[in-house]
């Protein structure tokens, strides 16, 4: 899961002279709530759902590929503001490190602290987590730090792209994106077929970059002054109807990502999808959805996204915890109480998380030009 804005209240990048100048988009903090609403919703399996929301609950895990792209969309964005050189790659690492390790790390130490005596807690490779190496792990253990696996992603995005940001002229970067984002379904197919498993095509780095990729190409686009807005917009139109008419034929027996025909194919109709999304709040700004991802409630959802990603399943696991008690497992055998619950809980210790934790340090994150 990306980062939350590189600014205080939303995208806010300042261009080089060739670009459009200082953007700002709050529709970008709606499209990140409607994200982590549907990662919240994927792990509440555990439920008694009825039809509609347990549909939901299923394609829940696609607010992560939503995340990929708004990630690397807003990262290109800031890399294509800096002058090339060692100095930009130190300012962005530092950066990046400021917003994304602080609250990482506690929730890290904090899961460490609370199960390491357990027998899941014995079988997890805590070095792993230091390094952001557990999405190659071949399983999931701990629910507390399972989100965790695409941070590593990101991690392992940001130590790479820079460099061809600063090193490949933009004309390049507009051919290299392309040729990745078609390789990697051939790359999926060839672990399919060569004992990875699920799991590893789900998560390990060199399998699920479609929706980074996808997003940087966005910015690429959003960046030059040759194409006109008219044009982006009708590129939105054309991503948004080619990549969901794909990922519902591709997904029509069923919205699992542990499917063969999925995981090589769906990773990449889903980044499609979502930058075509991405394309048209940002040149349709005006619409009713743009209008509707831009109000104040849900602007502030997308702003403190990070922490509820990071927080929200071990929250899950303290309230699971509870079933001894007689008020709490009532609330929890209930799927009208319990989503309630852990959602009004995990927002509130979020906007705590954000306002007494995190924006300290953000302040000082945004000190670091």
């Amino acid at each position: 899961m990306p980062s939350s804005t590189d600014e205080k209240y939303g995208l806010r990048a300042t261009m080089s002279p060739a670009g459009r100048g200082q953007h700002y988009y709050p529709q970008l903090d709606g499209l990140r709530a409607a994200a982590v609403f549907l990662v919240l919703m994927n792990h509440m399996s555990d439920l008694s759902l009825p039809a509609p929301l347990a549909y939901v609950c299923a394609l829940g895990w696609i607010g992560v590929d939503a995340f990929f792209v708004l990630s690397g969309f807003l990262i290109t964005i800031i890399l294509l503001s800096y002058k090339p050189g060692p100095r930009a790659f130190g300012v962005f690492m530092l950066r990046r490190v400021l917003r994304i390790w602080p609250l990482y790390f506690v929730i890290v130490l904090a899961a460490y602290f609370t199960i390491w005596h357990d027998p899941a807690g014995m079988k997890i490779n805590w070095l792993q987590y230091f390094f952001f190496l557990q999405n190659f792990a071949p399983e999931f253990i701990a629910r507390s730090v399972g989100p965790t696996w695409s941070l590593c992603i990101e991690e392992h995005f940001y130590l790479v792209w820079p460099f061809l940001i600063f090193l490949l002229p933009r004309r390049a970067l507009a051919w290299v994106l392309p040729a990745i984002f078609l390789s990697l379904p051939f790359i999926r197919f060839w672990g399919l077929h060569h004992a990875f498993t699920f799991k590893q095509l789900y998560t390990e780095t060199q399998f699920h970059l479609d929706g980074l990729v996808a997003g940087s190409f966005a910015a690429l686009l959003i960046s030059s002054n040759s194409i006109r807005p008219r044009t982006l917009l009708r590129l939105a139109y054309t991503c948004l109807a080619v990549g969901i008419s794909a990922s519902v034929l591709g997904y029509w027996n069923g919205w699992d990502a542990t499917e063969g025909h999925n995981v090589i194919f769906g990773f990449s109709t889903l980044a499609v999808s979502f930058t075509g999304l991405l394309l048209f709040l940002i040149t349709g700004g005006s619409s009713f959805l743009g209008r509707v991802f831009s109000l104040g409630p849900v602007r502030y959802i997308g702003k403190i996204s990070y922490g509820i990603y990071l927080l929200h399943a071990g929250l899950f696991s303290f309230l699971a915890r509870l079933d001894h008690n007689r008020f709490m497992g009532a609330i929890e055998q209930r799927w009208i109480l319990a989503i309630p619950l852990r959602v009004t809980l995990t927002v509130f210790v979020a906007a705590l998380s954000f306002k007494l934790f995190e924006s300290p340090i953000l302040r000082l994150k945004d000190r670091v030009r």
